[in-house]
């Protein structure tokens, strides 16, 4: 699942085959760059040990919680749907499907699990006797143990996306330190401590644990869809701390054939936040009528609607008209995201032609 947000993605978890966040990714099938090498410092900050009392306790009263306090997941039936605190479920190509193919896929993993326990419980004691009952024991245990890590992973997704930050990163920070967590939910870790550094304007820290997650995502799951939404991630915080080339290099690098809708809209935004961010031209009419036409159909398409606008004051015929319709649509669909945050001279711009918008109306 992932959160609808064009601008950073929170990606939830699901224990399913076809999109498999539970046990690792579930995003698109992308031929990723090499693997970011991070610095000795680097790392050494990254440590968990280094985390200080305060954020100890909280992290251990976040995960005593009770799951009634955590705010429930809702997963909308199409892109168009989707509202910002509600999340989506994308196949590996990054295509959104609907709710009900996502609990059918998630019956058939729990079947699946099922099978094998039961299945190897029977061929076991038949090969080793009482011994045989061991591997139930340690199966049931280390599947009861992602499941667990799992859970709290959409907890912190969702209290991200309800910016409940605070507690998102005390239970992700949690999970980090246990032992023998696999690559893949360390990943999605590091990526959902990217979204809340993200929502939070911390753009060095968010480039920090995106990378962190790039590197974990090309290691042990190059064909995730998270790891292209993560990239993007990473494009947008380097254009929010100002590293224009790095960014562009970073783009070109994104393997982007084959994109679902998901993926689709956030190479858009994240294209466009390139071009913004720069001051370069646009792209053609055609292009961003494309672009225009498709995030005026959905919900949560702030951003993406606020940089067409931008767009469409600019290149050789500005279409003024158009430019402060879809910035009063942008400014309309904002539904207290915090885009002040996680896009500051995106925000920046919306503000100062808000006026001109509104009286064009």
């Amino acid at each position: 699942m992932s959160k609808p947000d064009l601008a950073q993605n929170a990606p939830g978890t699901v224990p399913s085959r076809k999109d498999p966040r539970a046990a690792g990714d579930a995003s698109s099938g992308a031929e990723p760059q090499d693997a970011i090498a991070l610095s000795p410092e680097l790392a050494q900050s990254l440590a968990p040990q280094k985390m200080p009392v305060e954020l100890l306790s909280a992290v251990d009263q976040a995960l005593d919680r009770p799951l009634k306090e955590v705010p429930q997941m809702q997963l909308a039936r199409s892109l168009e749907e989707a509202g910002p605190k509600t999340f989506v479920y994308i196949d590996s190509q990054g295509k959104v499907r609907p709710p009900t193919q996502y609990r059918m896929m998630q019956a058939a993993s729990y079947a699946m699990l099922t099978t094998i326990l039961v299945g190897g419980s029977v061929l076991y004691t038949y090969l080793w006797g009482v011994m045989g009952l061991l591997f139930p024991l340690v199966f049931g245990s280390l599947v009861g143990r992602n499941l667990l890590v799992t859970r709290r992973i959409n907890q912190a997704a969702l209290l991200s996306s309800h910016d409940r930050l605070d507690e998102a990163e005390a239970i992700l920070r949690r999970l980090l330190k246990r032992r023998g967590l696999g690559r893949r939910l360390r990943a999605l870790c590091h990526h959902n401590l990217g979204a809340v550094a993200t929502r939070r304007g911390d753009h060095a820290e968010a480039l920090v644990q995106l990378r962190q997650a790039i590197s974990l995502y090309q290691e042990s799951w190059r064909k995730s869809p998270h790891l292209r939404s993560c990239q993007y991630g990473e494009v947008i915080a380097l254009c929010n701390l100002g590293q224009m080339e790095e960014a562009r290099e970073r783009l070109l690098s994104v393997h982007k054939a084959e994109q679902g809708d998901y993926l689709q809209l956030k190479y858009w935004t994240t294209e466009l936040y390139l071009r913004f961010c720069a001051g370069e031209e646009p792209p053609p009419p055609s292009e961003l009528w494309e672009r225009a036409e498709r995030a005026l159909k959905i919900t949560a398409s702030s951003a993406l609607l606020a940089l067409c606008a931008w767009a469409y004051t600019k290149g050789r015929t500005p279409d003024q008209d158009m430019a402060w319709h879809l910035l009063r649509e942008a400014i309309d669909r904002l539904d207290n995201e915090p885009l002040g945050r996680i896009m500051p001279p995106l925000w920046k711009w919306m503000a100062q032609n808000r006026s001109a918008a509104e009286s064009a109306a």
